[in-house]
């Protein structure tokens, strides 16, 4: 039998520092059969021309990460889409496992995440933030953490049907806060043939405070609007399960972290 192809779509904008080794760990795929589709925001650094350099397919576009993301399904052709960031790293086997999965009857795969290398206090923040939320094992999307990011193509199709009936164009255009739980939320509600892939991508976290609060400031200032539409999702702001593990303070703490500069873009918006 011959295998699906697997489109991976990736949203990018100056992303030369991290898309390299994202690129390389596909390249490096046990599963071959795959098309990856670069969604460029008009960087203005060397992202396009590394995508191009590892045989990406580039699309232009502007809009934030969920409108990327649907254009890069709009152009996909495979029957099973990934929708990676390119920020992370694959593990050589993850999309020969998850295939497998879908070629069992999953709908929906989620990966597990885990942090790549880290070194920094803020990284290993992240580090222990990610082994909590595993523990933790809830995949509800309206209060969990852990989401789809492998899904067959129809499930995708009637996930981005539902949200461009519920949000406005001009939100699914400028959004880049909860775009992958709004994809999964919606995919929730069509399929529940869910699995897991184990040990399956790494995250290049970000270094610094600061890096962490530009990052959250911008998913403030655009989310305000988001939960006019979505209210439900406002639950996912809620902090960790505190459960009696060391990590679950780390995690605490993380949280803490992401909540200010949040609340900040949020306020933004208002005055």
């Amino acid at each position: 039998m011959d295998e699906p192809l697997v489109s991976i779509v990736i949203p990018t904008y100056n992303s030369e520092k991290t898309l390299p080794l994202c690129l390389e760990s596909i390249r490096r795929q046990t599963y071959t059969n795959i098309e990856v589709i670069a969604v460029d925001s008009f960087s203005t650094d060397r992202t396009v021309e590394i995508a191009r350099r590892w045989n990406a397919r580039v699309i232009l576009t502007h809009g934030g990460l969920l409108w990327a993301r649907y254009v890069g399904h709009l152009h996909a052709r495979g029957p099973v889409e990934l929708l990676l960031d390119s920020d992370q790293i694959l593990n050589s086997t993850t999309i020969e496992r998850g295939v497998r999965m879908v070629e069992q009857g999953c709908e929906m795969v989620i990966l597990e995440e885990l942090s790549y290398k880290p070194t920094t206090l803020m990284q290993w923040l992240f580090y222990f933030d990610r082994k909590h939320v595993h523990r933790i094992n809830d995949y509800n999307p309206l209060h969990g953490v852990l989401l789809a990011r492998m899904y067959k193509r129809e499930v995708l199709d009637k996930a981005f049907e539902s949200i461009s009936r519920r949000l406005p164009t001009r939100l699914m255009y400028k959004l880049v806060s909860q775009d992958h739980a709004l994809i999964y939320y919606e995919a929730w509600k069509h399929s529940r043939k869910l699995c897991i892939v184990k040990d399956a991508v790494y995250h290049i976290e970000p270094k610094n405070l600061s890096s962490l609060i530009r990052k959250f400031y911008r998913y403030g200032k655009t989310e305000l609007d988001l939960i006019k539409y979505y209210p439900e999702l406002a639950k996912k702001r809620s902090p960790r399960k505190v459960k009696p593990y060391p990590d679950a303070l780390a995690s605490l703490m993380l949280w803490s972290l992401k909540a200010i500069p949040y609340l900040l873009g949020r306020l933004s918006q208002i005055i």
